[in-house]
């Protein structure tokens, strides 16, 4: 099977296109307790520094204990109320593209489904969706939502980070923000209003790979930490992060910060590619609340990420293991047998125990659509579904979101695999409809829960631009899919190719757009 480590081309050197890459590369996550010891950047006289002399400095970011942080919520069983719980094959009926903004139901699972976006029409853009399924779409509350807009299709055609109503799905304005890349923007898990990210960028002669935090209700900006004196002499950087603009990010395959927002992986870029190829890095993590720089060392490609719990980071390497690692010495906590080159992401059970949860594709572990394991607390990896719990090899084009923190255990995945169906012919670049299509696992939206193996789908997704064996893929058309905080809605993009099941349309230039799926369980 093909593998999903995509190649990525920088927001660095090309303003309209994400890095494509393999979204969220896996890893494991270890027990060890953060440290507030170690070498930290600039002192903490630098910390909330105005990008602007006038402006009035945003809200101070919220942190938490990292040893306890968990939702509070009461957990909902978000399958409650969906008809399709089992594995048979269920029809894949026709169903024509929803209006913008037209409440629709997904005719053979029943559930709500409203088209969010028109970009030809709104911003003259081939794309508006999700950025990421590794990373929030909605804000805390669910009141604001941010889309990727780009691909314009003509001069004059719009670009960008577009805020919209969390509820409504009304666009409200473009976001003024320089992420280090697509996807690497971070919502506050408690105030509705911040977002952070890595901001680099030259005013003059001074360089800034700067830590900020919006508060994108009134636009201001706040330096949380500057890590470009870092790299000058004397600094926790110096002699391995060379001094010069657009360094530093989350790596190619950001996961989200911790979910007290206080622990972040980063890793500066060094202007070349290692042995494998792919882009080198001096890889560290960086901890809010005590000013704390990790110590770095060189990766390639994939940087550690911060685990939900913040207690430690989650590296992802290479295909036969992944490592929870100190955030501050480095340290390995554990090693799991876990192909972290496959879409994956990271979220918390129902105890708050890191997990990470993916596709594996003959994995050192086997082979599922999701497969999981607990970081924290060690034990094997499990099948929730796959081959060996009775289900098909894993389709290809299979992502995951465990966005949902306050509903821990629950994620959604999203599946391309055959565009006509499960019992259609995806042996060529065409796929040939049945004369009844149908579905298990192909072109669905699924819902699961790690905790108690509950499983429920709920729509199709009805896009082809990132069919496997197409001439002309499309890495925008894949069913980039964010489960919301409270789980109860969930985000796709399609470019709705498969309209028609019986003759699905595979078209790379197709126009993407991002759905949103509500549950039974949804209160507005």
């Amino acid at each position: 099977m093909m593998n999903t480590h995509f190649f990525r081309l920088s927001l660095l050197s090309m303003a309209c296109s994400a890095i494509l890459s393999a979204c969220g590369g896996g890893g494991a996550a270890g027990t060890a307790s953060s440290s507030t010891a170690g070498t930290t950047g600039p002192t903490s006289s630098q910390t909330g520094t105005n990008l602007t002399n006038t402006a009035p400095q945003a809200p101070a970011p919220t942190t938490q204990s990292t040893a306890t942080a968990t939702s509070s919520a009461t957990p909902t069983d978000l399958c409650s109320g969906v008809p399709v719980t089992g594995k048979g094959l269920v029809n894949y009926s026709a169903m024509a593209k929803p209006a913008k903004l037209q409440a629709t139901t997904d005719p053979d699972f029943h559930t709500q489904i409203i088209r969010v976006t028109d970009a030809k029409a709104d911003w003259n853009s081939g794309v508006a969706v999700p950025a990421y399924g590794t990373i929030q779409a909605w804000n805390a509350d669910e009141s604001l939502m941010i889309l990727y807009v780009t691909d314009p299709l003509s001069s004059g055609g719009k670009q960008g980070w577009a805020l919209f109503d969390g509820k409504t799905y009304a666009f409200k304005q473009w976001l003024d923000i320089n992420p280090a890349d697509v996807e690497q923007f971070y919502w506050s898990t408690t105030n509705p209003a911040l977002i952070y990210y890595v901001d680099n960028h030259q005013s003059g002669s001074v360089n800034y790979d700067a830590l900020t935090v919006m508060n994108v209700i009134t636009g201001v900006k706040t330096v949380i930490h500057d890590f470009a004196p870092d790299m000058q002499s004397g600094g926790k950087l110096a002699g391995v992060c060379p001094y010069s603009a657009l360094k530093v990010s989350g790596g190619e395959d950001p996961f989200a910060m911790s979910e007290d927002n206080d622990l972040i992986g980063l890793g500066c870029y060094l202007n070349k590619n290692g042995p494998g190829g792919s882009a080198a890095f001096q890889a560290f993590s960086y901890r809010i609340s005590t000013n704390t720089i990790g110590t770095p060392f060189l990766v390639e490609a994939d940087v550690p990420q911060a685990l939900p719990s913040g207690r430690g980071t989650y590296f992802y390497s290479g295909t036969n293991q992944v490592q929870t690692l100190n955030a501050v010495t480095n340290a390995v906590t554990r090693t799991i047998p876990f192909d972290g080159t496959q879409h994956s992401d990271l979220l918390r059970n129902a105890a708050g125990d890191d997990i990470i949860a993916g596709v594996q594709f003959d994995g050192p572990s086997g082979s599922g659509t999701l497969m999981w394991t607990n970081l924290t607390k060690g034990g094997p990896v499990q099948t929730l579904i796959g081959p060996a719990v009775g289900d098909p090899y894993p389709p290809t084009g299979t992502l995951v979101s465990g966005r949902a923190f306050n509903n821990p255990g629950w994620l959604a995945v999203a599946i391309t695999g055959c565009p006509a169906g499960s019992n259609g012919n995806c042996n060529g670049s065409t796929p040939i409809g049945a004369a009844n299509p149908q579905t298990y696992l192909d072109q669905e939206i699924i819902l699961a829960n790690i905790d108690t193996g509950k499983m429920c789908r709920i729509a199709h997704n009805r896009t082809t631009g990132n069919y496997a064996n197409s001439s002309n893929s499309n890495y925008w058309a894949q069913p980039n899919v964010i489960i919301s905080p409270r789980g109860t809605r969930i985000l796709f993009a399609s470019d709705w190719g498969a309209a028609n099941p019986k003759s699905p349309t595979v078209n790379g230039s197709a126009v993407v757009d991002t759905y949103v799926i509500t549950l039974p369980s949804y209160k507005p």
